[in-house]
């Protein structure tokens, strides 16, 4: 009985032992295996660890600048701030120089008016269930001066994010050809959502770098690791043709317009004939693309199509001089002009009498104009003219939402209301591109 009993404990001792021995071994092997290949689960085990380690910090890039034909600054990339609120208590270690919100209401009383915030809305952020806070877009994009203004209050916990933001330091300036942008905050990226800004977006736009390393918990860098550093790459800087003095001129001009007249729109264009240079551009309503009060999306100088009035007669009477069907001494009756049942009445009602057709261009005779398209051009080589000028076309203009129009001559009546700017409708930059063929001895020029 004894005997039998120590072979049985002998026979177990032998299994365990062979059953350690197996495991061992196997996990012998594993270690081996993981030694030499540094794979397990088909991940690699050196890029996990580094991984779990690598710190990243973003590089800023730069937006490119817009200037115009002088080197004068309509768009830059500036430093700029967000306003932030420490709330955690844990973030103070010396009681005596706290570095959290320690009284949220004389903070709120004192940062509310330079936030241009109420009291009781900083104050409500302020008491939030949360360890840091920010105050929406007043807090945002502030400018240097600003964030001097607040340090000097020396309010616990309140501190800054360094960012960038895009300054147009004309304001209300050319403020549909230059554009402006939006930060899409998903991508960190900046993008043109409006004139030059949104047409030459790929060429303005940045692209952030970074350096890359292995970093403690601290994001300190650990000692002999390698370190990837991908440069920023800088947006391309932009010179328009715009030029400043001149936009200013035009932009005061249209201030004094508006003030005296109150027109309901105002849309105003300056070439160079001989280039098709835009020197200027402006437009009424507008906006400040720093503040954003935009009105109306679109530019009107591009986009509007409107019956164009008698800025019309001149093209209509240059086709009458090229063609040498223009006699101005020849005499006509002024007052009205039968097209079929309609009747056409110059802008008095009763016209001047019978005058020559010098004076009917002086005095913007409508019935002048009826006369040449009707009876001295007639309507076909009328209608080549306007295919000529490219009335049917679009400019190619380099901006954002270039509108066609349309040439309305179906209807005889049309046909010669067109000659005087009434039923067909054209966009200003179009009327610029034709008026450049009688500025610079027929030749017409693209504008840009």
């Amino acid at each position: 009985m004894e005997r039998k009993k120590h072979s049985n404990t002998h026979k177990g001792a032998a299994i365990l032992f062979f059953l350690f021995s197996l495991l061992f071994f196997v996990l012998l092997a594993r270690f081996i295996q993981l030694q030499v290949t540094g794979v397990a689960d088909g991940q690699v085990l050196a890029a996990k660890a580094e991984e779990k380690y690598k710190q990243k910090r973003t590089i800023e890039a730069k937006r490119g600048t817009i200037f115009d034909r002088n080197g004068e600054v309509l768009a830059q990339d500036v430093p700029s701030y967000t306003v932030i609120a420490v709330l955690d208590p844990k973030m103070t270690t010396d009681p005596d120089h706290p570095r959290h919100v320690v009284d949220p209401q004389k903070t709120a009383k004192k940062l509310a008016p330079l936030l241009k915030m109420d009291v009781d809305e900083v104050k409500r952020i302020l008491t939030k269930d949360a360890k840091q806070v920010e105050f929406g877009a007043n807090g945002r994009n502030i400018s240097y001066e600003l964030k001097e203004k607040i340090e000097a209050l020396n309010l616990p916990g309140i501190g800054f994010i360094r960012d960038t933001k895009r300054f147009y330091p004309n304001g209300n300036f050319a403020s549909y050809v230059i554009g402006y942008v939006q930060k899409n905050n998903k991508k960190n990226e900046t993008v043109g959502k409006m004139g030059i800004e949104k047409s030459l977006d790929k060429h303005l736009r940045e692209k952030d770098g970074y350096v890359s390393f292995a970093g403690d918990i601290s994001g300190f860098r650990l000692p002999n690791t390698k370190e990837t550093v991908v440069p920023p790459d800088n947006g391309a800087n932009v010179y328009l043709t715009i030029d400043q003095k001149i936009q200013t001129f035009l932009e005061d001009a249209m201030n004094d317009v508006e003030k005296q007249y109150k027109p309901k729109k105002i849309i105003a264009i300056v070439a160079d004939p001989k280039t098709g240079k835009i020197l200027a551009m402006g437009t009424r309503p507008s906006f400040d693309p720093n503040k954003r009060n935009i009105q109306n999306y679109f530019n009107d100088a591009i986009s509007y199509p409107y019956e164009p009035g008698s800025t019309m007669k001149i093209f209509t009477l240059a086709a009458a001089i090229n063609e040498g069907v223009y006699n101005g001494n020849e005499q006509y009756r002024s007052g009205y002009y039968k097209v079929g049942p309609n009747i056409i009445r110059d802008h008095n009602k009763v016209g001047w009498g019978t005058i020559t057709f010098n004076e009917g261009v002086q005095r913007s005779s409508n019935v002048a104009f009826s006369i040449l398209v009707k009876e001295k051009l007639g309507e076909d080589r009328f209608l080549q003219y306007l295919h000529r000028f490219r009335f049917d076309k679009k400019t190619g203009i380099d901006l954002p939402g270039e509108a066609v129009g349309q040439i309305h001559y179906k209807y005889p009546i049309e046909r010669i209301t067109t000659g005087f700017g009434q039923g067909t409708s054209l966009t200003p930059i179009k009327q610029i591109k034709a008026a450049t063929a009688i500025a610079n001895g027929g030749k017409m020029m693209k504008p840009y």
